[in-house]
């Protein structure tokens, strides 16, 4: 088998400690841009993407190190990255690629059984993933929501579309089921793909290009700065929820004899979501977040050395980025997200 620091570096002679931090600047460097770059390719589920690109790099730092606990420092370096290039990420944000180490660093404690460790890192981080959200939503507005949306499947299959849907299907809960779902097959896959890393590595090392990614030209427009994230209630998801519970509060309200959820308990509903929100972003959060802070401080200065070297890298990243974008421009639709993924994957990875 191939020297894996020879493979990861192209031919360079640095450490495998070098080696390790290139793959954590990686990860950094999807967490603080790969949503921008799906979104100039209008891809759906970006959080699925985000998630799996995690899974690699975690997949790859579990390769190419010594032991399982360079994970939970690439974890923390990661994080400290984030917040210093995205300080407006929500909590959950940091809270989601802390889990995500930590299960990496879990399922490779035993690092003999690399492809069944990578299957079950991608199964457990996307299952993660896609059950967070309906944690959140059902925290914020209780089981009512889902019994909600069931109503509002019906009302719309019947009297909009004529639809005749079995009335002892729960629409709510299947809905949670087919999301869950997308994620778990999503998580399969990446862990299939992941486990096939040291072979594709073999493989791709041979493949790249000498270019000068310096040389190459912007494609992809500049990313406009935000301020603040949006609460829930802006998101389009707050917004789906919230256009539910209004029509099925004006419908529960006209035809409550019709309806299976009381126009009161709607009320309720909202009410909770809005004291919660509340409760979150004026008392619990403030508070979360300056503990947060403090921990960033005292982890800054030890890794300092680490972040400097990250950042660095990131202007060169940028360029590869470019380059395979310009470079699949001549590609429509799946086509192109495929070849635009897949290269400047392993260009990142690999070039020099």
């Amino acid at each position: 088998m191939h020297d894996k620091s020879k493979i990861l570096l192209n031919g360079t002679d640095k450490s495998q400690t070098i080696s390790v931090l290139r793959i954590t600047a990686l990860w950094a460097f999807s967490e603080s841009a790969l949503g921008g770059i799906l979104h100039a390719l209008t891809i759906p589920l970006r959080g699925i993407f985000i998630n799996a690109a995690a899974v690699l790099f975690i997949c790859l730092i579990a390769l190419f190190s010594k032991s399982s606990k360079e994970i939970l420092k690439s974890t923390i370096i990661v994080i400290l990255i984030k917040a210093l290039v995205s300080p407006h990420s929500p909590l959950t944000a940091y809270f989601a690629v802390g889990v995500q180490g930590m299960i990496g660093y879990l399922v490779f404690i035993n690092k003999n059984f690399f492809r069944t460790s990578a299957l079950l890192l991608g199964i457990i981080t996307l299952f993660f993933s896609g059950i967070q959200k309906i944690v959140v939503l059902t925290i914020l507005f209780g089981n009512n929501l889902w019994k909600s949306i069931n109503i509002f499947v019906k009302q719309i299959a019947n009297e909009f579309l004529s639809l005749g849907l079995h009335p002892d299907i729960h629409y709510g809960f299947l809905l949670i089921g087919i999301y869950v779902f997308i994620h778990i097959v999503a998580g399969i896959f990446i862990g299939l793909y992941a486990g096939a890393l040291p072979k594709k590595l073999d493989e791709y090392s041979d493949k790249i290009k000498e270019i000068d990614f310096e040389a190459s030209l912007s494609e992809i427009p500049e990313k406009v700065k935000r301020g603040k994230k949006k609460s829930w209630l802006m998101r389009p998801t707050g917004i789906i929820i919230l256009s539910i519970l209004f029509f099925i509060l004006i419908y529960s309200y006209f035809n409550p004899y019709k309806s299976d959820i009381a126009s009161v308990e709607i009320v309720i509903m909202l009410i909770r979501s809005i004291v919660l929100t509340v409760l979150w972003y004026v008392l619990l959060a403030p508070f979360v977040r300056k503990m947060f802070q403090k921990f960033i401080a005292g982890k800054k200065a030890f890794y300092s050395h680490e972040i400097d070297e990250v950042l660095n890298l990131f202007p060169h990243f940028k360029k590869i980025v470019e380059y395979t974008w310009r470079e699949s421009q001549s590609l429509k639709g799946i086509k192109k997200i495929k070849y635009f993924l897949s290269t400047f994957f392993y260009y990142l990875l690999l070039s020099k």
